[in-house]
């Protein structure tokens, strides 16, 4: 009896090791992906402001595909949650990093999720940018030129002269980051040599080749160690520490590119430029400018065309 009954116990194993084969076959199936979920946000903003988010872009390479993905949200390393659209409340300065989820509700794609930062700037001294010598002091003005907050310059005397601790942000004259109005103050503007020369408020100007040359050659003392929230602004660290012993406070704010089509925005974070009034005297379309690097401890100069560049502004009296 027992002989008997082996063969259909071999066949009925037989059969059940192939289903589990199947099963796990049919479980394992790589599926398709979802691609292009995407949303528009601005680079920058102020603390409050307030958007909604809609996702498009949603396709697969599956024909038809997903007639209406479900879309999650999260900001930073929060939780998901589930919406159509996201209204977007940003709070106090930062950088926020919102994050969207497409997914197919039947669960037959893998999921596609697109993220962008946005960061929100705090224009008061000492919030978004901030680092050694950069703080409020008495020793400042107040251009009635633009609005509240965003008008005070402060300043340290350095033998006969007081300069300008910040970049200039006067709002009349030259371009902001990115074209965004927000990041004007407190990381400056750039103005083309022209717009230099007329931009600080009455009774400052801008500094004669002389004057930046009487800063010395070393980097160190002037540069300030920044921060943009909380990002190191300058890239990398030479041997030297950036003391900032003059108070000058230098930031690599970069430098712009006004002529093109689009203006375009170079080397924030390892490059800081200046202008000064002294023209080329054998050339009228050139005026010099001082510049630093990020890597190196050393204060340059050269002459860039006027209208071609525009650079951050330091004013002095």
């Amino acid at each position: 009896m027992t002989r008997r009954l082996l063969p259909y116990i071999g066949l009925l194993l037989a059969a059940v090791t192939l289903f589990s084969c199947k099963k796990k076959e049919e479980t394992t199936e790589t599926k398709p992906y979802l691609y292009g979920v995407k949303f528009d946000l601005v680079n920058f903003a102020r603390p409050g402001d307030t958007f909604t988010l809609e996702p498009y872009g949603v396709y697969t390479t599956e024909g038809d595909g997903v007639d209406k993905p479900t879309y999650k949200w999260k900001v930073n390393t929060g939780d998901f949650q589930e919406a159509d659209e996201f209204t977007l409340v940003l709070g106090e300065a930062g950088n926020y990093t919102i994050t969207c989820q497409a997914s197919d509700p039947d669960d037959n794609y893998y999921a596609t999720t697109f993220s962008k930062t946005v960061i929100v700037i705090d224009p008061t001294l000492g919030k978004t940018l901030n680092g050694t010598g950069i703080e409020a002091t008495d020793a400042h003005i107040t251009d009635g030129r633009d609005q509240a907050g965003e008008n005070d310059y402060f300043y340290t005397r350095i033998g006969d002269v007081d300069w300008f601790r910040n970049n200039l942000a006067y709002k009349g004259a030259g371009l902001a980051y990115e074209e965004s109005e927000v990041t004007s103050y407190p990381i400056g503007r750039y103005y083309t040599w022209e717009e230099a020369m007329m931009a600080c408020p009455e009774g400052w100007r801008l500094p004669t080749d002389e004057e930046w040359a009487s800063l010395g050659t070393e980097a160190a003392p002037l540069e300030a160690d920044a921060y943009l929230n909380d990002k190191r602004m300058w890239d990398y660290w030479p041997n030297a520490p950036r003391t900032n012993t003059t108070g000058l406070a230098i930031i690599p704010a970069g430098y712009a590119l006004p002529e093109l089509t689009t203006p375009a925005y170079k080397r924030i974070y390892n490059y800081a430029a200046f202008w000064t009034s002294t023209t080329d005297p054998t050339d009228s379309r050139l005026a010099r400018y001082y510049y630093i690097f990020a890597e190196e401890n050393e204060v340059r100069a050269t002459y860039g065309e006027k209208g071609s560049l525009a650079l951050s502004v330091r004013c002095v009296r």
